[in-house]
């Protein structure tokens, strides 16, 4: 029986996670005691790899030296912050997904079911080319290079500081790479998990204030009014539907609340990144000479990542709007004063919308997106203009 039509708290039994690709690979994986030790060692390498690397910089400081190394650099930084926060991130999300109390994503009926996995489907293809175009990106910058030292400012580290060990500690790094890019992946695709089920979850909601006078559609609407047991069923109705509307509400914006902080520093960290591909890209046009590979599969899985940050972004944002439309759709003027008060009150907290957000002005949204574009061609006129306009002075020179 689907869940409106009894209007009852479903006994669920969560065999079937449409997102369970996710799920297994950085939930479940994280439960190991070994990744948990491969977590603690990434970091404390990270540490010191960027406490080194600082010193270089600031020691050898000039503006083309910082451009050269500021994108790995950076790289190094995100690798050291998401080592950090998936364990945060993992508990959030894990807590998050519990206090939802979810619903199977069959309680709601065929239609839905579909709509759901319809969606999930989209989004784990998503995580899995962009896992797969990580994984080629990490291959491709575990192989040696002609210049890695030009690229790499671990590479110098390890050359100044550790020479004894700098052909074993090379290894580690370069294959390090392989487990840096999944840390780096990890904090986001487990947003997207959460988002997900969220969205899931309101979309059966949906589908119970779709259809809040089922059973009753037949019945004399003008009778319906001073019918006592069909108001009080509306009431029980209007009370389920609260309660759970409440209970995803909270959860949803308890989490999202909790992950400000980490989504306005991956936000950051991850435009100072593709500001140093930018950078790199335009001042050091040689340099990507024999690194296509690299520089395709890092610009690709940034973009990827951007891309499916801002859908994800958009389509929590719009996840309330089904719910008031649904609402507004409801025979409601047929209830007794009493259901009307309660329905005016609840379609009032309905138009509440969740925002994934790291200020009160700053959302991950359509309009975020299109902003940063914008931002990114301007960066790349004004650079483009500037490196001719320095070849022409040298040439005239």
């Amino acid at each position: 029986m689907a869940i409106h039509e009894s209007f009852l708290e479903p006994k669920v039994h969560l065999s079937d996670d449409p997102y369970w690709l996710i799920h297994r690979f950085f939930f479940v994986v994280l439960r190991y005691r070994i990744t948990k030790f491969f977590l603690s060692v990434l970091l404390l390498a990270s540490t010191v790899i960027i406490i080194l690397q600082t010193l270089i910089i600031l020691e050898t400081f000039n503006g083309i030296y910082f451009i050269n190394y500021f994108m790995m650099y950076i790289g190094s930084i995100l690798v050291w912050f998401t080592t950090y926060s998936i364990p945060q991130t993992k508990n959030f999300v894990t807590s998050g997904i519990r206090d939802l109390h979810r619903w199977d994503i069959k309680s709601a009926g065929p239609v839905v079911e579909k709509s759901i996995r319809k969606t999930a489907l989209y989004e784990i293809s998503f995580v899995v080319v962009n896992l797969m175009v990580a994984v080629l990106g990490a291959a491709a910058h575990a192989i040696p290079g002609k210049n890695d030292k030009d690229f790499f400012l671990a590479l110098v580290v390890f050359e100044r500081f550790f020479p004894t060990f700098e052909t074993p500690l090379t290894f580690l790094y370069r294959i390090s790479y392989f487990a840096s890019t999944l840390v780096i992946l990890a904090p986001f695709h487990m947003t997207i998990y959460f988002s997900g089920h969220l969205r899931a979850q309101i979309s059966m909601l949906v589908t119970c204030l779709q259809n809040l006078n089922y059973g009753y559609d037949k019945m004399d609407l003008l009778k319906s009014v001073y019918d006592v047991k069909y108001q009080k069923e509306i009431s029980r109705r209007l009370k389920f539907c609260i309660e759970r509307h409440i209970r995803i509400y909270s959860t949803g914006t308890r989490a999202l609340s909790t992950l400000r902080n980490y989504i306005m520093l991956y936000s950051v960290g991850g435009a100072m990144f593709g500001i140093g591909v930018v950078l790199y890209g335009v001042t050091f046009q040689s340099g990507i000479q024999g690194n296509y590979l690299r520089f395709f599969c890092m610009s690709s899985s940034f973009f990827l990542t951007f891309l499916h940050s801002i859908w994800m972004g958009q389509m929590t944002q719009d996840v309330t709007s089904p719910m008031f439309d649904a609402l507004q759709q409801t025979g409601w003027y047929y209830w007794n004063n009493r259901n009307k008060k309660m329905f005016l009150m609840f379609l009032l907290n309905s138009r509440r919308t969740f925002r994934l957000q790291y200020s009160h002005n700053v959302t991950v949204n359509y309009q975020m997106g299109v902003s940063m574009l914008r931002s990114i061609f301007s960066m790349l006129t004004v650079l483009a203009h500037l490196k001719n306009d320095y070849y022409l002075e040298t040439n005239s020179h």
